[in-house]
């Protein structure tokens, strides 16, 4: 009785061990998340810029002349690291170096009115370099198009050196024809597009790893110190908004 008692304890045992086996076998495995792959590395790139520049002034005979300028241009080469995705977010840090220019459009004198565009002549030309910092957020983690389009917001300091070359009017003189060099900042906010993340040029080499940027730049610079032809001396400040274009190719 004892043995038969023994037998059919071992037998429920193993039974139970059994099922608890297969029940175990159909719990559907825990995912784990997917996570963004790592899209850290050096790259180099450019920026060019269509500026809409703010009046420059100087001083010269005693009165003040205020300058307009036409659209101007600007483009700089750049270096970078890309330290990849960080959370949500993916942060860059990269040196730019660059050069732009703008013509006048036409000078104002104190107190006698603007001069004739006509009669206006030179123009504004600068030399700029930055260490800038952006960070990029892109629109999904999960890959696809979305995760191909990528918001950038950031921006960067640095210095400027701003010439205001033969500046002056037809029939009286070159008046301003000098250059300093200030602290200068600017700040972004933009969109890179990966063009093969969204499915384009996928067979062409040229644009892998390639972003291309479109967006908005305020740059200013205050206080460069400058002396007329008559000898007077004055100070201008700087500032202009900006249509950006550029790209960057990681390696």
């Amino acid at each position: 009785m004892r043995y038969r008692t023994y037998l059919l304890t071992a037998v429920l045992l193993s039974t139970v061990s059994l099922s608890a086996g297969q029940a175990a076998d159909l719990v559907a495995p825990t995912e784990q998340p997917v996570l963004a792959p790592s899209t850290s590395g050096f790259y180099i790139g450019s920026v060019s810029t269509i500026n809409f520049l703010d009046d420059t002034g100087f001083d010269v005979l005693g009165v003040r002349v205020s300058t307009d300028y036409d659209v101007g241009f600007y483009t700089a080469l750049r270096a970078g690291y890309d330290f990849g995705a960080a959370g949500w977010v993916s942060p860059r840090l990269e040196l730019e170096l660059g050069y732009g220019t703008a013509s006048v459009d036409e000078h104002s004198v104190a107190g006698l009115g603007t001069v004739d565009s006509i009669d206006s002549f030179g123009d504004a030309r600068t030399f700029q370099g930055y260490v800038n910092g952006f960070i990029d957020i892109p629109l999904s983690q999960g890959g696809g198009a979305f995760s191909a389009i990528k918001p950038y917001v950031g921006g960067g300091v640095g210095f400027m050196n701003l010439e205001l070359r033969r500046q002056g009017v037809a029939g009286v003189a070159t008046l301003m024809d000098d250059s300093d060099t200030a602290f200068a900042y600017h700040l972004d906010a933009g969109v890179g597009i990966d063009i093969q993340g969204l499915g384009l040029f996928t067979n062409t080499s040229l644009f892998q790893n390639t972003t291309f940027e479109v967006g908005y730049r305020y740059t200013a610079a205050d206080t460069f110190d400058l002396t007329a032809r008559d000898g007077t001396t004055s100070s201008t400040d700087f500032s202009s908004n900006s249509v950006t274009i550029g790209f960057r190719k990681q390696f």
